[in-house]
């Protein structure tokens, strides 16, 4: 699971910088709008889980 998280957060931040670096703004946009939901969501999941361990 951990190898499928490296792929992709190195897919978007790499998507990303080669889209910005070209000038496609919007589409960079897009990419890291993706990534701060993507980034959200795993922060929020890590810690109800780490919530739920403790009692």
């Amino acid at each position: 699971m951990g190898t499928i998280k490296a792929a992709v957060w190195s897919l978007l931040s790499g998507s990303f910088v080669y889209l910005y670096m070209t000038d496609h703004f919007i589409k960079a946009n897009w990419i890291a709008l993706v990534w701060i939901v993507l980034f959200a969501t795993q922060i929020t999941v890590s810690t109800t889980k780490k919530g739920t361990t403790r009692q």
